[in-house]
């Protein structure tokens, strides 16, 4: 596996294994002192690569740029914790695998970035799998967007199509580590002094040490790690193709839910893995080959 697929494929095992984490975490804590805690703990993260790289830790990029994707991003986390209080972790991670769908509309008319036949043909393939992995033998189980929780989770592919989109401007001619520390920073100047004076310090002293364990994940891994390579991804490829990768995620939930809880692997889920795995690396080799034959020499000095 080439680098710069390596730097999409890491994010979305986190991201798959965050479901769990997350549902911990919002048994003591609500969204929005979860959310606080994770910016806590990755943006010294982010700033200490950012000094061990030796980078400029001021960005290039537009301010107004940066503050609208922290704005994004905390929009993001509080809509997906908020109706994870209303649904399950499973019916989360399919309900999030639509997010290449709107991230792929979203790059047409915003970043006017247009999909081969062959990356759509892709796109569909990969739908069909997560169609399959949610039924899991039972159609009727494709009904799961019946709840407020779903309905809520499902706005949060909305958010999170439009961070893809801003990641990708801001990112454009500077370093992903530097937008990354910026985007989670900003935020977190705002409600992490919120979150402690509002709930008090001893609420989050007070928590379990897996509550603990699970903010470290979600903050070190799950955010500070998983969002620098998803923008270093964008900085390499186009948005609606970074997006595909998306798709791997319910394939790495549905191996976290059989490991950690138990849960069934069945022939359906095995399948809609199978097609998910085909839609991503048929979309895959194309993006690749249009994103190499689109970069000038000074765009693959940057980035070999």
């Amino acid at each position: 596996m080439k680098l710069a697929s390596l730097f999409l494929v890491l994010p979305v095992l986190f991201w798959g294994l965050s479901f769990v984490a997350i549902k911990v975490v919002l048994r003591e804590l609500d969204p929005v002192e979860m959310i606080s805690m994770r910016f806590l703990i990755a943006a010294p993260i982010l700033y200490a690569i950012t000094r061990f790289k030796r980078l400029s830790i001021w960005p290039k990029g537009n301010w107004r740029l940066l503050g609208s994707g922290a704005l994004i991003v905390f929009t993001h986390f509080w809509i997906m914790a908020r109706g994870m209080q209303e649904t399950s972790a499973s019916n989360t991670a399919w309900i999030l695998a639509t997010a290449p769908i709107f991230i792929a509309i979203l790059a047409r008319f915003m970043l006017k970035e247009k999909l081969r036949l062959s990356q759509w043909l892709g796109l569909s393939v990969a739908t069909m799998g997560v169609l399959l992995l949610t039924a899991n033998g039972e159609w009727s189980n494709l009904s799961w967007l019946n709840s407020r929780g779903d309905l809520i989770i499902l706005s949060s592919c909305v958010t999170w199509a439009l961070y893809t989109i801003v990641a990708r401007k801001v990112t454009s001619g500077q370093s992903p580590l530097v937008v990354t520390f910026w985007m989670i920073a900003l935020a977190g100047i705002v409600f992490v002094p919120y979150s402690l004076i509002s709930s008090g310090i001893d609420r989050f002293l007070a928590v379990s040490d897996i509550t603990w364990y699970s903010l470290i994940f979600l903050g070190a891994f799950c955010l500070a790690f998983a969002f620098w390579m998803w923008a270093e991804g964008l900085r390499r490829f186009e948005a609606a193709h970074v997006g595909l990768y998306l798709y791997i995620e319910p394939i790495f939930a549905m191996i976290f839910a059989a490991l950690l809880l138990g849960e069934q692997i069945t022939v359906w889920l095995i399948a809609g893995a199978a097609l998910i795995t085909v839609g991503v690396f048929v979309a895959e080799r194309v993006g690749r080959i249009r994103s190499v034959s689109n970069r000038t020499p000074a765009d693959a000095a940057r980035t070999n």
